[in-house]
This record gives structure tokens, sequence and C-alpha cells, in this order.
């Protein structure tokens, strides 16, 4: 773990620089600079130092402030954080290429919220505390339209990311030390298996909980059925000595596609279905089910949603179907309420709307949130994000959450503004 005075004031100048050398021109920004997927580079090097030289680098930095009024706390959080990212890769040699990317993260100002690991108990959790590391460092192999093979730190996601993802909203991504095997075409199938040796959590090294070590394979075989979109099945087997609860095993299948005409109506559509097990030395007894159905219409740049997603439970201690290594910002509500389903499990119910006007993208989300065992209405959130690109590399967005308690925990409201920028 590096953190000093002098690798925070490198990442507020790299910053300062990176805003000085935009020069709005290339393809659209994503929210995540840490995610940005880099094209192979031409092949062709003839000795290790033109692998080195025709390779390809990129920096990223996210500024963002983030406000939590919770109730059951006198103070609110008030955490103004940087994120810098930079990354290399060389350009291949016979398939082969290296990545090694670094990122740190800043508190500015003063850390009037808990990180978890500042040891600020006083104020509502922020889950983004200080720290440099290695985010990813791999190396991986590669043939055209035919195999992949990755082994090192890396990112990792599935689908989209209920079950394994990457957490790309806090500042300090999740990445996987794994070795990662994927056949583009076996007779029109596609096939990905990985085995996870260790889990770099998003509460970082410093903190008891930061790494979890790992026994875990992961399995995902898919095939496109053409206009009713791809079937996906999988199995997902997590096993942890070290916080044995996170042993489950996840078994399921998906179906997801669109109609996306270039004008008039569109549609979309996705069910999933999975059932979910202990394994390895878990204490609690569970045997739980989860399903999600959804169905979408989109018209231009406009595009509404209507879902529901079932987590269950029984009731009984630790019964309840979990994501442990899932980006859980991404689900249900982005108060983050429950990012430990509980015990009576959770229903949600939710209507999204999406639109871009004038370059400013929009989302609107409403849930209702319900007990799969009892009925309990635990609460309602309704979310709101706006952002906007200054350049075809700078983002800068606002988020608002506004969790209203009924039967479950209390009333939290957050806000954020944030400012990104990818080169």
């Amino acid at each position: 773990m590096i953190q000093s005075t002098r690798a925070h004031v490198f990442t507020a100048a790299l910053f300062a620089l990176f805003l000085a050398s935009s020069t709005g021109a290339g393809e659209p920004l994503v929210q995540d600079p840490a995610a940005v997927q880099l094209a192979p580079a031409p092949e062709g090097p003839g000795s290790w130092v033109d692998w080195m030289q025709k390779g390809r680098y990129w920096v990223g930095a996210r500024m963002r402030y983030e406000h939590v009024n919770q109730g059951g706390f006198s103070k609110t959080a008030d955490a103004t954080t940087l994120r810098t990212v930079l990354g290399f890769q060389t350009a291949p040699w016979h398939g082969l290429t290296a990545t090694l990317e670094f990122e740190d993260v800043t508190a500015l100002f003063d850390e009037n919220y808990n990180s978890t690991t500042n040891g600020n108990a006083q104020y509502p959790i922020v889950v983004d505390p200080e720290g440099a590391e290695i985010n990813q460092a791999f190396l991986e192999h590669s043939e055209a339209g035919s195999w992949n093979a990755r082994v090192g730190r890396q990112r990792l996601t599935f689908d989209n990311h209920r079950f394994i993802g990457n957490v790309g909203w806090r500042q300090n991504e999740q990445t996987f030390d794994a070795l990662k095997l994927t056949a583009l075409d076996l007779a029109g199938f596609e096939a990905t298996y990985a085995f996870v040796d260790n889990v770099n959590r998003i509460q970082g090294p410093n903190s008891l909980i930061g790494d979890l070590e790992s026994d875990t394979h992961l399995a995902r075989v898919s095939r496109s059925l053409g206009p009713l979109g791809t079937l996906a099945l999988y199995a997902f087997l997590l096993h942890s000595d070290s916080d044995p609860m996170k042993s489950i095993d996840s078994y399921g299948v998906r179906l997801g596609g669109k109609h996306a005409p270039e004008e008039g109506l569109g549609f979309l559509w996705t069910a999933e279905v999975a059932a979910q097990k202990d394994s390895g030395g878990n204490p609690n007894d569970v045997d739980q089910t989860y399903y999600l159905g959804e169905l979408g219409a989109s018209l231009g740049s406009v595009s509404l949603s209507v879902g529901q997603e079932l987590l269950g439970g029984s009731g009984k201690p630790g019964d309840a179907f979990q994501t442990p290594l899932a980006t859980l910002h991404a689900f249900n509500g982005w108060a983050d309420k429950f990012l430990t389903t509980p015990d009576d499990g959770l229903v949600d119910t939710y209507v999204s709307l999406e639109a871009t006007l004038a370059k400013v993208k929009g989302v609107v989300v409403w849930h209702e949130f319900r007990a799969d065992h009892g009925g309990d209405h635990y609460g309602d959130e309704f979310d709101l994000s706006l952002s906007y690109p200054l350049r075809k590399e700078l983002i800068v967005g606002v988020k608002y959450a506004d969790y209203a308690a009924r039967d479950f925990l209390t009333d939290t409201r957050k806000f954020w503004l944030w400012i990104t920028l990818a080169i």
C-alpha cells in the first residue's frame, strides 16, 4: 500500500494536467475511465523494445463530491475525493500482450465521512478510502475470433454485473486475481471460465475486508438465438475460507434481447432465473431463488422500462439470496440500502425512464421495495441522474437518491457531483 502526501500531490497535479491537455477529438467518454477497454495494438514489433514502444497508455481522473444525509446520524457526510488511473498495454507479440494499471484515491479537504478505514464512525459511510495500488497487472494471449487467455490481476464482469462486477461507481475499483479463459466460437457457443484466487475489494488493502481470499470458479456459456436474443447459462461457485458466509453456489439461465430499428418503436426484454445454495464452510443454510423480468420500449433517444427483481428469503437468519461480488450500486436503488439482502428477502419493482436532449442524458428511476417473506413494505426510492459531455473526454454529472423508509432501516438522501476525464 502506497499512501503519502507526495503521491496525493502527484495525483492532483496529474488531474490539472489532464484538464489542460484536452483535445476534443476521438470517441465519447465512458463515465469510469478505468473501464476503458483498449483495442489491440497492431501486430509486428520486431523486438521486446518495440513490444514496449508500440504499446499504448491511458490516463484518467474522476473528482467527485458525495453528500449523505442518513437517519440515525446527527452528522451528514461530505466526501470530496479524486481518483486517478495510469495504465499501459504493450503491443501484441505473437498474440501476447502485457497490461499494467495503477490507481490512486485521494481525499481532498477534510474527511467528514466514514470511509470504513479512517475511523470516522460518527459520519455515514462513503466507501471511498484513500490509497494507491496496482489495479490491474496481467498477461493476455489471444487468437482472433477463436480464444483468449488472461492471467493476473484483472477486471471481471459477467452480463449485467448482477453476480460478478467491477463496482466501477466506487473510486477504488473491485478487481480479481484470476485466470480467465474464453472460447469465442464453439459450434456457435461462446464460453468463459475463470478461477479466482483473490478479490481486491472496494474497501482497499488497508481494510480487514479489503481482500477476499478465494477458491472460486466462474463459468458461463451463451448462444445467440437470433431475434429472440442471447441465451446464457452460468454457474458461479464462490468459496472463501477467510469469509465462509460468502461461500455460495449459484446456477442460472438468462435470456436478453432487443429490437432496435433505426426509426420507429423499439423493444427490449430480459428474463432470468437462478438458484442458490450454501457451500464449503458456510455456517448458514441457504436454499433460495432469484428471478428478474424486465420489458422496455424505446423511441428515438427516449426509453422506458418496467421490471421486477426478486432475491428470495425465508426469514431464517442467513437464508437469503446474496450476490457479494456484484456491482451492487447498480441494483436496488442508488441509496445502497440493500447491499446485503435482508433475511426476509427482497422484491424490487421499478420503473426507469432514460432520455437524451441536447447532449444531456437523464435517468429517472422509481423503486418499491417489499419483503419476499412476510410482505413488509420496506420503503420506496426515487433516483435521478444527469450527465453532460463538455468535450469528448470530459463529462460532468449530478446524481440524487432519496430512500423513504417504512419497515426497513432509515430515511437516506444522497447527492453526487462529479467530473470525469479519460485520455
